[in-house]
C-alpha cells in the first residue's frame, strides 16, 4: 500500500471503500497493529504499579477518557480500570481485559499488605497517570483493589497480563449525531476488546471507513438515514467480524443497538 493512499484514505472524516479485498485486508492488519506494543499486548505477567480511585462504590469512576460514559449502564460495573497512557495509547486500546495481582514477594511491606495468589480481571475505562517513576499504572476500582489487597497499603507494584475479554450479549453500537454525520460508540467487546479500525455499511450503500475521533467513538460523515445498518469490527489483533443488519431502517441516533453475536 502506498503511503499517499493511506494519508488520503485516513484524512477524511469518512472514506467509500470500493477496493479490491487484498488492499483492505492489508489497510486492517497495518490498523491494527499501530500501537500494539507487547506492553499492550504481552500474555505473560509483567510489572506495574497500582492504586484505587472512584470511592468505596466506584461511583466517581463514571465519565472518563474512553467514551463509555457510565461503565454502569455499559455493563462494566465495578470491573473497571484507569490505565497510564504507556498502556491505554491515547485511548485505543480501550476496552482491553487485563488480570492482576499483588507482587506479593516484592518486600516485606507487600508481604504484609497484598493477598497472596489472589487475582481479578479489569477491562480498560479511563486514562491514569503514569506510576511515580513513570512505570505502567493501573488505578484501579477500590472495590477491585481490594480483592488483591488491604486498602491500607495505597498504592502497591503489581503484575499484569492481557486476557480476554467475556461479555455477555453482542457487541454494541451507541449513535449520536445528525443525518449528515455520525458519531458510534462502540463497547462491550469480547474477545480481545479494543477496536482498532471500523466500517459502517448502509442497506444501500458500500462500506465506509471510521475514523477514531476520540477513546472508542467513531465517525464518518455520510448520510445513512432509512437504511439498514452493519458494521464490520477489527480488533487489535487484527481479528475481523461483520454484524449485519445490526440496526434497521427506522434506527435513531440517541439510541443503541446490540449486534446478536460478537468476538468470544
Amino acid at each position: 500500500m502506498t503511503e499517499m493512499w493511506r494519508v488520503s484514505l485516513l484524512a477524511s472524516s469518512c472514506s467509500l471503500l470500493v477496493v479490491a479485498t487484498a488492499l483492505l485486508v492489508l489497510l486492517e492488519a497495518e490498523v491494527a497493529e499501530a500501537n500494539e506494543s507487547f506492553a499492550v499486548g504481552r500474555t505473560s505477567f509483567g510489572d506495574a504499579t497500582a492504586t484505587f480511585y472512584g470511592g468505596s462504590d466506584a461511583a466517581g469512576t463514571a465519565g472518563g477518557f474512553c467514551g463509555y460514559e457510565n461503565p454502569f449502564t455499559r455493563g462494566y460495573g465495578v470491573t473497571t480500570v484507569a490505565l497510564s497512557d504507556s498502556l491505554l495509547s491515547n485511548g485505543l486500546n480501550c476496552g482491553a481485559c487485563y488480570e492482576v495481582k499483588c507482587k506479593w514477594e516484592a518486600s516485606d511491606y507487600t508481604k504484609k499488605y497484598c493477598y497472596q495468589g489472589m487475582t481479578t480481571v479489569v477491562s480498560a475505562t479511563n486514562l491514569s497517570p503514569p506510576g511515580l517513576h513513570g512505570e505502567h499504572h493501573f488505578d484501579l476500582t477500590y472495590p477491585m483493589f481490594t480483592k488483591i489487597s488491604n486498602p491500607e497499603s495505597g498504592r502497591i507494584p503489581i503484575q499484569y497480563r492481557r486476557v480476554p475479554c467475556r461479555k455477555e450479549g453482542g457487541i454494541r453500537f451507541s449513535m449520536v449525531g445528525n443525518p449528515f454525520w455520525n458519531l458510534v460508540l462502540v463497547y462491550n467487546v469480547g474477545g480481545w476488546g479494543t477496536v482498532h479500525a471500523l466500517y459502517i455499511r448502509g442497506s444501500r450503500t458500500d462500506w465506509y471507513y471510521m475514523n477514531r475521533n476520540w477513546g472508542q467513538n467513531w465517525q464518518c460523515s455520510v448520510n445513512l438515514t432509512g437504511q439498514n445498518l452493519s458494521f464490520r469490527v477489527v480488533l487489535g489483533n487484527g481479528q475481523t467480524m461483520v454484524f449485519n443488519n445490526v440496526a434497521d431502517s427506522d434506527w435513531k441516533h440517541g439510541q443503541t443497538y446490540e449486534a446478536s453475536s460478537n468476538f468470544w
